[in-house]
């Protein structure tokens, strides 16, 4: 069962000029919670998590930390991973295994043996042990993706924000991504943050799905 509060997002806001991208979004992430959001317009999601993240303040509304506000702490906190759109952010001229290295080596002070160590376990967590040093152009989308999983969650962040993961998997590809993603949460109790278009809304290892359209958050039924 998901536990306390870890996320708040109160009636935030966001207008690019005149345009309105995001209006009064109003939604809560538990520990070890994995919440889908489903974009009816795909306006406003990559917005969400980088307001959520704390790296773009909104122009109306709060977001709450662990009870704190965001905007009030004096840095992102560092328990935050991210999983960017497309290829998630990887290098590509670096190979597998230094991607998923860099959080650690940026910011934590650990011996190599230990960096290797937490690097081959989250690989195998998500599949990916052998392509560890493969190089991502090497990859398929996505396994590119997977890659980009094991790297946000190699420090074991206590929340993950992830942008479109499964936009164009095929089915063994989404069913791997999924299994993952349970993996993670069952090894680590990590929540996830999860946003995608409409095109995506099947998603089955969500514990909550919910739907942003026109700024209003409904919660969808699910089957079974």
């Amino acid at each position: 069962m998901p536990g306390a509060p870890l996320l708040e997002f109160h009636r935030v806001s966001l207008r690019d000029g005149e345009i309105p991208v995001l209006t009064e979004v109003s939604l809560t992430v538990h520990e070890a919670e994995i919440v889908g959001v489903v974009f009816q317009h795909g306006i406003g999601k990559t917005s969400l998590l980088y307001i959520g993240a704390g790296l773009m303040p909104p122009t109306a509304g709060e977001v709450v930390y662990r009870g704190r506000r965001i905007a009030e702490l004096p840095k992102t906190p560092p328990k935050l991973g991210f999983v960017f759109e497309d290829d998630g952010g990887l290098l590509e001229n670096t190979s597998v295994f230094d991607n998923v290295a860099l959080p650690l080596r940026f910011h934590l002070e650990l011996e190599e043996k230990e960096v290797a160590r937490k690097v081959e376990e989250v690989l195998s967590l998500v599949g990916m042990e052998e392509q560890a040093g493969r190089f991502p152009w090497q990859l398929t989308g996505d396994r590119q993706r997977l890659v980009a999983l094991a790297r946000a969650l190699v420090y074991e962040p206590e929340l993950v924000f992830v942008d479109d993961f499964f936009l164009g998997a095929d089915a063994d590809a989404f069913r791997r991504m999924q299994e993952a993603i349970s993996l993670a949460r069952e090894a680590h109790e990590t929540a996830f943050l999860l946003v995608m278009e409409a095109s995506a809304a099947d998603f089955g290892v969500a514990d909550r799905l919910c739907l942003v359209d026109h700024g209003a958050v409904l919660e969808l039924e699910r089957d079974g």
